[in-house]
């Protein structure tokens, strides 16, 4: 079976308006940008095929080699301040969970929502500009994150995550 459509209610697809942002399962505003790569590493392994063709490839090494979040810079003093307490004295020692959610509020049966869940997450740098030109103030965050999951979906290997 090949990819299925659903149903738009009132052709309306998932757009910024549709974000819904949480840290630690607490919803959060301020963020104007989420950027984030997962990869699983397979290598092709070869033999002594006459033929030169592969025998397979290894079940790899997942990774989410880039992740960041923008905020407006007063959200970001606030993020920050939470994860110095739980982080007991260095917001980047904080490990925490993010959560994305994309919702499309409709009657009478709203759209699925997509969630993007990633954890533990912690901050592993920080960048800030002061640039004339531009109204808001932002702060950048490179954020290191062991694992995301897309609606439960996962990328690395679900069988070799069995005990």
């Amino acid at each position: 079976m090949g990819p299925v459509d659903f149903v738009r209610v009132n052709n309306t697809v998932y757009s910024w308006t549709s974000c819904k942002f949480a840290i630690d399962g607490m919803p959060t505003g301020g963020i104007v940008a989420v950027d984030y790569e997962q990869k699983r590493e397979r290598k092709i392994v070869y033999s002594n095929r006459q033929d030169g063709t592969p025998v397979g490839w290894t079940s790899g090494k997942y990774s989410v080699p880039s992740f960041s979040i923008k905020m407006l810079r007063s959200w970001a003093d606030t993020f920050t301040t939470y994860l110095t307490a739980i982080g007991l004295g260095s917001y980047g020692d904080a490990e925490w969970a993010f959560s994305a959610q994309l919702i499309e509020p409709a009657l009478p049966i709203p759209a699925l929502p997509l969630i993007l869940l990633g954890s533990p997450c912690t901050i592993i740098g920080e960048k800030d500009a002061h640039e004339e030109g531009i109204d808001e103030l932002l702060t950048e965050y490179d954020i290191a994150c062991l694992a995301m999951t897309k609606n439960g979906k996962q990328l690395w290997s679900a069988i070799r995550s069995l005990p």
